[in-house]
């Protein structure tokens, strides 16, 4: 793994990481944010807003674009920290540590990012400490924000058991429509188009035991693994992954069990990521078979 100091977008001193033929840029002055994830150059795959590009300070919470760490269940003022200012960076061996300012809530977010031995992959670990005093009911909640144009795929229910009882369940929000034709309900697979032309917001989430999902655009597949845990309570209705987009983007979201986090305790979340080149995007489940599922 290679690391260098770099400007991007605006922000100075970002931090460049380079593992194989992988890519990300880290701001440090703002977040962290994951700015920049790319496949031999071959371009950002992460969104950046270019009203907020290289721009820092504030109380408000920005939109900066990127990776991003937030804490569920999703609340103005608990969840919506301003991530505006400069985290504490530390370079190891092992990999390289981001840590922001400690929250008004009490809460001090570090995101670990480390590559994989012998793989095109990297994984990114979430802390998230109770440095308050009072005990805190939440989950790490990590959020991929993807470039526009682009089709997410998420594994819905591999295998069919034939019982009397449910498998598992949907999240819907208040703005979802089920027959909005971004959406593609396969009998194995949910496809989520992200439209630039999108006059409304889509968001579902579920329980995803597969602990895969990704995002295909320019003939690239981003992949995220993550965790599931079936004796565990997740947030939003049991979710452990979540989808959501807009005209200008589409968000690849993992989640965590809910805890309660006493004062001075530690709970993580890991992610892992890879970028696959010459996938092109899939507009069937028989596409995600033939491109896709091999690379799981």
């Amino acid at each position: 793994m290679k690391i260098a100091r770099i400007n991007f977008a605006g922000w100075e001193n970002c931090v460049q990481i380079t593992h194989r033929d992988f890519t990300m840029i880290v701001t440090t002055t703002v977040g962290p944010r994951v700015i920049y994830c790319a496949l031999k150059d071959k371009g950002n795959l992460f969104y950046v807003n270019p009203d907020q590009a290289g721009t820092s300070g504030g109380d408000e919470w920005k939109t900066y674009g990127g990776h991003r760490f937030w804490c569920a269940p999703e609340d103005l003022a608990f969840t919506y920290a301003p991530d505006n200012a400069p985290v504490q960076v530390i370079e190891s061996g092992h990999g390289v540590r981001f840590t922001a300012p400690v929250e008004k809530s009490g809460v001090l977010k570090t995101i670990e990012i480390s590559p994989v031995p012998g793989q095109n992959r990297v994984r990114l670990e979430h802390f998230v400490q109770n440095m308050g005093r009072q005990t805190l009911h939440l989950a790490p909640w990590a959020l991929s924000v993807m470039c526009s144009g682009g089709i997410a795929v998420i594994p819905h229910i591999l295998e069919r058991p034939q019982q009397l009882l449910p498998t598992h369940s949907l999240s819907l929000w208040g703005y979802t429509d089920l027959s909005d034709p971004r959406w593609k309900w396969g009998s194995r697979y949910i496809l989520l188009r992200q439209d630039p032309a999108a006059t409304s917001a889509q968001k579902a989430g579920l329980q995803n035991p597969y602990g895969w999902a990704g995002y295909a655009v320019r003939n690239q597949f981003f992949m995220k693994r993550f965790a599931w845990d079936p004796a565990a309570i997740y947030p939003d209705l049991n979710c452990n992954f979540e989808a959501y987009t807009n005209a200008e983007i589409l968000e690849l979201e993992s989640l965590a069990p809910l805890v309660d986090l006493q004062p001075g305790k530690v709970v993580s979340h890991w992610e892992e990521w890879a970028v696959y080149d010459e996938i092109p995007a899939p507009q069937s489940e028989e596409d995600v078979d033939r491109t896709i599922l091999p690379l799981v």
